[in-house]
């Protein structure tokens, strides 16, 4: 429920909306993220630094965008996204773990209480197994 309403409070997704929406610029980045990392909208992938991500994108291959040819600007994008990726895949796992660790006593119907630790950790595995499949954010502008 947090997550699916912190797409409509994100600067990132805002900023996005505002000066990118319809864009070209924008579908190809979207189009090539859906191609390349199915699941990066997901808590497994970028989740919640997915607008981030997208913002960054955006904002660095602009001038490529407007000055370069269409191939010359794809070529840019695809090689940033693909040096890009991975670190911002590594700070949402951080983050995602972060989150989890919080919300898992009080939204788990486990009494973590009476766990021990190894039961704990287990629990909390599955926990964080529930969410990493969620969308964290749809690109709907």
């Amino acid at each position: 429920m947090h997550q699916e309403t912190l797409q409509y409070f994100d600067p990132f997704y805002d900023q996005i909306s505002y000066n990118y929406s319809g864009s070209v610029q924008l579908e190809e980045i979207l189009h090539f993220l859906d191609l390349a990392f199915p699941k990066w909208k997901t808590n497994c992938g970028l989740g919640t630094f997915a607008p981030e991500f997208v913002n960054w994108l955006l904002e660095h291959t602009s001038e490529s965008f407007q000055d370069d040819s269409f191939l010359n600007f794809l070529n840019l994008l695809y090689l940033e996204i693909a040096d890009e990726y991975s670190k911002y895949e590594e700070s949402q796992a951080f983050s995602f773990d972060l989150e989890c660790i919080k919300h898992f006593p009080e939204d788990s119907e486990t009494s973590y209480d009476a766990l021990s630790g190894f039961e704990y950790k287990v629990e909390l595995e599955k926990f964080k197994a529930s969410r990493r499949e969620i969308n964290a954010f749809d690109f709907i502008f």
